[in-house]
This record gives structure tokens, sequence and C-alpha cells, in this order.
């Protein structure tokens, strides 16, 4: 199983790690991408575990990170652009989007 998880705000930290961790845990190939206020999540010791071991892929919209996070690429994630994202829909068998909050 391939699993996709895009999250496009900040407030949605939980159910990422949980998502992202239980995925790991099944031995499932797992890709999120991160875009809006949801790079804001990149900064997740608990995901940021999970990239460097390779469980999973992280990969950060460019833009949203330099207009809500800063400079530099996030550890343990890749910048890139909607391209990614588009890759990860088109990749896995399952993609999950969690919007958070507004």
């Amino acid at each position: 199983m391939r699993i996709g998880l895009v999250a496009t705000h900040d407030s949605a930290l939980a159910h990422l790690e949980g998502l992202a961790a239980a995925a790991a845990a099944r031995g499932w190939a797992c890709r999120c991408f991160l875009t809006d206020t949801g790079v804001r999540l990149a900064a997740s010791p608990r995901l940021q575990a999970l990239a460097k071991s390779g469980a999973v892929r992280v990969d950060v919209c460019e833009h949203s990170w330099h207009q809500y996070a800063g400079e530099g690429a996030p550890e343990g994630a890749t910048l890139g652009s909607q391209f990614q994202n588009a890759e990860l829909v088109r990749e896995c068998d399952r993609v999950i989007v969690l919007p958070g909050a507004a």
C-alpha cells in the first residue's frame, strides 16, 4: 500500500503525525506533501524522525515555506512545488487530505 498525506493547515499536526506513524508501522510507503500553512508541520520532531528514518517522504511547497515558515529547507524534508503534490496523487494508492481548521 502506498499512502499519500496532504496537509494544508498547521492545525492538522496530530492527524498527520498519527497517520504517518501508523503507515510506517504497517510498512506502507508513505509520502507527505505540505502546503499553505501546513508547511509549518515540517518542524514536527516526530515527522522529522520518520522522514530521517526513511519511513516517510516529506515534500514541502517552497512558495508556502518562504511565505509561512522561513528560509532554507526544513530538516528531513525537500522543498518542491505543486509538481510533487501531483506526483503523490499519481503514485499513491490512497490520498488523504488534511485541511485542518480555518
